[in-house]
């Protein structure tokens, strides 16, 4: 039955034809009458709230971007705060391993030294 229902309302459309208007209700509690003082006011509304939105979404959108702007100078600051603390640990790793090369290099000629006063 709802299918015979889709149909007859597609043929309808198709043919040009239009749909009935309802009438009003009148054993309605609430009548159009006393509605019709709230609709300025709620289109009104309605209006002024959408005009709104883009103008806050806009300011927003503003802050949020100035705020990510400093976020990202602050963090590369810190990065090159911290680019600088690791090439300074870099240059005092690399100083530590020569001091360590020169001590190895002196301990194997001690060696070897003794070897030869062993030997003789």
């Amino acid at each position: 039955m709802e299918q015979e229902k889709n149909k007859s309302f597609d043929s309808l459309l198709r043919n040009g034809g239009s749909l009935p208007v309802a009438e009003p209700r009148h054993d309605l509690p609430h009548s159009s009458a006393s509605l019709s003082p709230l609709l300025p006011k709620a289109l009104s509304a309605v209006l002024h709230a959408r005009q709104t939105v883009p103008e806050s979404i806009g300011v927003s959108a503003e802050l949020t971007l100035e705020h990510l702007q400093s976020e990202l100078k602050e963090l590369k600051e810190d990065f090159q705060q911290m680019k600088s603390q690791h090439n300074k640990e870099i240059k005092l790793l690399m100083s530590e391993l020569d001091e360590e090369k020169r001590i190895r290099l002196t301990l194997q000629m001690e060696l070897q030294r003794m070897k030869k006063h062993m030997s003789k």
